[in-house]
């Protein structure tokens, strides 16, 4: 603690009947190389015996507090109790089923009271049994506004930030798709920026069971779109037979080498501080190493077209309609592969509301 006894990070954590396996996230948090924080454990209506061992690591360690919250099934009503309870001057995620390493603290609260105003670290992913899952690529701690829309970045459990940032954007939102994402992007909006390490100081369980792994995807976004029906199935299969592939990397390291030279020539974009590798070189090492591609593609019904579209956790429509419509100047290549190979006569742009551009309409 300070000299006046206020905790320097205020530690949020949403619990749900976890029980007994909720010590091991406190224990993780007790054992930080930093001491002044405080653990805020934010029940949300847990019917087990959660808030009991909560309780117990609170009457062994005063900086462990219980809150408690109705039920909502949704971590950011506990988050924004949690933020509402909150002394610290900075802020720091930990969801329930994942850990710290000792010094995750130390190496957050070094970038935030260096000048970050949001900070996030590396991590490890590993699976119910303990087992690492995949290592973290360097390019995953990049960050950039873009970057920020396009796709998912950084687990809450990852990050932390100078206090009152998230209120003044409204908040953590409930409703479907991924809360985190529409934060950091809303935060992004508003002229903030992440610094990072690749350090991994977390340890997050990934795994089927997880609530990330089976939350519904509202939203798409629509790479082409095609005005018959047949067409569009035999297009899905033929880029699914893995024909194309090769054609498919070259235009896909292409694009993401240009858009990554031009995201590092802004001031805004963070690459990891404590990596000094090849941005090109990495860049080319992930396109190259990806697994199959297309898999992830579905045929959606759109107002008398059928588009081929990626499903996305994003959660809010706008979100959607915006990185839609950021894809075309950063997948330029891979778009006119598939326009090509979809064929002129039945083929849209992605994003295209222009029925002149159809025929057949």
């Amino acid at each position: 603690m300070t000299a006046t006894g206020t905790p320097r990070v205020s530690v949020v954590c949403p619990t749900y009947n976890r029980s007994r396996a909720i010590t091991r996230t406190i224990d993780s948090v007790r054992a930080q190389t930093v001491g002044d924080w405080e653990l805020l454990v934010v029940s949300d209506g847990c019917d087990d015996d959660t808030e009991d061992w909560v309780a117990r690591a609170a009457a062994e360690d005063p900086r462990v507090r219980l809150l408690r919250v109705a039920r909502s099934g949704h971590p950011s009503g506990p988050r924004n109790a949690g933020l509402a309870a909150a002394r610290g001057a900075y802020i720091a995620y930990l969801d329930h089923d994942d850990t710290w390493h000792p010094h995750h603290l130390r190496v957050v609260l070094g970038m935030l009271e260096a000048g970050a105003e949001m900070a996030a670290t590396g991590c490890e992913y590993r699976d119910a049994a303990g087992r690492e899952v995949a290592p973290l690529p360097p390019l995953s701690c990049c960050w950039h506004p873009q970057l920020q829309l396009m796709g998912p970045m950084f687990e809450p459990s990852r990050v932390a930030h100078r206090r009152g940032l998230v209120e003044a954007v409204g908040g953590w939102r409930a409703g479907a798709g991924l809360e985190d994402w529409d934060l950091w992007l809303r935060l992004a909006d508003a002229g903030h920026v992440f610094r990072t390490v690749l350090e991994p100081t977390a340890v997050l369980l990934t795994d089927g069971g997880t609530r990330r792994h089976r939350m519904p995807r509202p939203h798409r976004m629509p790479l082409v779109t095609l005005t018959d029906a047949r067409a569009a199935h035999a297009l899905l299969l033929e880029l699914r037979a893995g024909r194309h592939d090769a054609a498919f990397r070259a235009a896909c390291l292409a694009d993401m080498r240009e858009w990554y030279a031009r995201m590092a020539a802004d001031r805004t974009f963070a690459r990891p501080a404590d990596w000094h590798g090849d941005l090109d070189a990495e860049v080319e090492r992930v396109v190259t190493g990806a697994g199959k591609l297309f898999e992830e593609l579905v045929l959606v019904p759109q107002r008398g077209r059928f588009a081929l579209a990626k499903n996305l956790l994003c959660a809010r429509p706008e979100h959607a309609r915006r990185a839609t419509g950021l894809l075309p100047a950063i997948q330029s290549r891979q778009l006119r592969l598939l326009r090509e190979l979809a064929g002129a006569a039945v083929c849209a742009p992605a994003g295209s509301s222009d029925p002149a551009l159809v025929p057949g309409q």
